[in-house]
């Protein structure tokens, strides 16, 4: 070994400095966490300083080499290594401090830098542990996700060629289930990287397209309308004459074993059962066309209702006609057949009567919606005054804790709605739901986020765990049990990532933020950002369009899409966060899929405003 290499032999620290990596607004919060090798633990102090430092700038390291061959460079390779040069005493552009923690997810080094406002694009450097990704503070920061959401919708097109992407596919959508009548249903869009046209996981980019062409930077509106107008083909030809809505195209068959009636919704998310079909030749009549599942979802029918009524207001006004009118046509077929009055549907059909009466129409009053709210608001847990524990959640009517992997604050959602109409006639309604909004999140939510080092947020309630002895379930009292992840042994078979469960709880307490005012509701709403664009466990960020580092994508039929959400962290059987970080492929955790990504719009819609 020759004499400076020997000079430089020094222990080399293994741990990471998570950070968001997509950035911050300057006067949002800010915060780092170090997460710590298994040799590190014991070794490293409860206190440690970190730098923010501009790129390329950073703290002088000793490096044992002759003086004539110093330059003006801080050293040429292995530039995060070694100890700080005592004559340096310099502090960059900002100083603060990690501290110690002890958790249920083991032993972290925390630290928090919100004070620090100046614009730029940075990294935090330790002594002890390197360098952070780079990291962006900026007041526009979330422009960059509503880029990368129109460059993933676009990506995701059925029916038209995407160059680079994908070719022309599906043009011969689709036949009748019932009787192989063909029907024009070419277009749309694919989900979670496969070709299947879920309209219950669909329908909803309407509203985010929509939050975009009203609330975004201008630059992005018309992007945003010309994505509305493509989608909204497809989804007018999948409604008929008398008003109801069809479920999808090209799910195919259920797995086997599993029966529609008892394994369809999957904690709520309809799908996950389905085999699906894959590609066709393109031209009719030829025995290969997808089939239109006809089974009546009110899922499907109520979020037709409510995202044709808001596209009604957003796109220009002949195509707004069209999609008024249908609306109304829908609503009042789900009317004439009404649902089975789970929470799921309930709190879709507020959500739905919220936004058609926005929309202008007559079929719905003030008090229709002062009355499914009323319904809706039965459904929450008020706790027991006698009895430490969690209260504040939704349940369904035989008590279990209602879940949803695709909506899973949908209830909370839809009372928002409410409360930003702000209808004098149901004022009174509107002061319960205010108060229902902060039950779930201070006696729920929130409370329950304090139980992790990072606040994330619970997955559900849970009343009969499947086993207990096996999985680590949690005391919620009342007889009931929490896990911040899906439980993993489930009836309906479904290890899922909990990406589009955070980003919905993102975007309720940044609705709540923006209409109760209250700032630390806003506050955990960026917090949980933060946690799926890299500050997490694994220092690595969810959405491939934005950020350093991030998890091999998984996509079944198109490794191609350039800006994607992955379905996020699925708890271990402990209840601690996992995450597939190998170059392993598993769809429960790594593949791309549209709901995260639209409910983070709806969350940075509030907090951009």
């Amino acid at each position: 070994m020759n004499l400076i290499a020997q000079k430089q032999k020094t222990y080399v620290s293994e741990s990471q400095l998570a950070v968001s990596q997509l950035g911050f607004r300057p006067q949002g919060t800010k915060l780092i966490t170090l997460l710590p090798s298994k040799a590190d633990v014991k070794k490293l102090p409860d206190k440690i300083t970190f730098y923010i430092q501009s790129i390329g700038s950073r703290k002088k390291r000793i490096k044992d080499i002759p003086a004539a061959y110093n330059s003006v460079y801080n050293w040429p390779y292995e530039i995060s290594k070694g100890k700080y040069d005592p004559k340096d005493t310099t502090e960059g552009l900002y100083k603060g401090t990690l501290h110690k923690i002890e958790t249920r997810w083991g032993t972290f080094w925390q630290g928090e830098f919100s004070d620090f406002t100046t614009p730029g694009v940075y990294q935090i450097e330790t002594e002890l542990a390197g360098f952070s990704t780079p990291f962006a503070i900026d007041e526009k920061i979330y422009e960059r996700l509503f880029r990368s959401y129109l460059l993933y919708n676009q990506a995701q097109r059925s029916g038209s060629e995407v160059p680079g992407v994908r070719p022309v596919e599906t043009l011969d959508d689709a036949v009748m289930d019932t009787d192989g009548t063909p029907r024009p249903c070419s277009g749309g869009w694919f989900d979670a990287g496969d070709t299947r046209k879920w309209m219950s996981q669909t329908l909803t980019h309407e509203e985010a397209l929509a939050q975009i062409a009203r609330f975004a930077n201008p630059a992005f509106k018309q992007a945003a309308i010309d994505e509305m107008e493509y989608g909204n083909k497809y989804f007018h030809n999948m409604i008929n004459e008398e008003g109801q809505v069809y479920e999808d195209v090209g799910a195919g068959p259920l797995r086997a074993g599993m029966k529609y009636d008892e394994s369809w919704w999957c904690e709520n998310h309809a799908g996950c059962v389905a085999k699906g079909t894959g590609f066709t030749d393109n031209l009719p009549d030829t025995g290969d066309e997808r089939e239109i599942r006809t089974n009546y979802n009110p899922v499907c029918q109520l979020q037709f209702v409510r995202n044709q009524a808001i596209a009604s207001k957003v796109l220009p006004p002949v195509d707004g006609i069209k999609c008024f009118l249908l609306a109304e046509r829908a609503w009042k077929y789900s009317v004439k057949h009404p649902h089975d009055n789970r929470t799921l549907f309930l709190a879709h059909e507020l959500a739905a009567a919220v936004e058609l009466y926005r929309a202008g129409s007559k079929l719905v009053t003030p008090e229709d919606i002062e009355n499914i709210a009323l319904r809706l608001l039965e459904r929450q847990n008020k706790g027991n005054k006698l009895e430490k524990g969690l209260s504040g959640y939704f349940v369904e009517a035989d008590g279990d804790g209602y879940r949803s992997v695709v909506w899973s604050a949908e209830p909370v959602l839809s009372l928002l709605r409410m409360i930003e109409l702000d209808a004098p006639e149901i004022a009174g309604t509107n002061e319960k739901a205010k108060q229902a909004v902060r039950n779930f999140f201070d006696n729920y939510l929130l409370k329950d986020a304090e139980s992790n080092p990072f606040g994330v947020t619970p997955w559900g309630i849970i009343a009969n765990p499947l086993e207990p002895d096996i999985e680590t379930y949690r005391d919620a009292g009342q007889g009931k049990f929490v896990r911040t992840f899906i439980q993993l042994f489930n009836s309906q078979q479904m290890p899922h990532g909990g990406n589009a469960v955070i980003q919905q709880h993102t975007y309720v307490l940044a609705m709540a933020g923006a209409l109760l005012n209250e700032k630390r509701y806003s506050d955990h709403a960026e917090k949980l950002l933060q946690w799926t664009m890299g500050h997490n466990t694994v220092s690595l960020c969810t959405f491939t369009g934005v950020g350093f580092r991030h998890p091999v994508p998984a996509s079944y039929m198109n490794y191609l899409i350039p800006d994607a959400a992955l379905n996020g962290f699925l708890g271990n059987l402990d209840d601690t966060p996992y995450l597939e970080t190998s170059n392993a492929i598993e769809w429960s955790t790594q593949e791309t899929w549209g709901v995260p990504f639209y409910h983070l719009i709806g969350a940075i819609t509030y907090l951009y405003k």
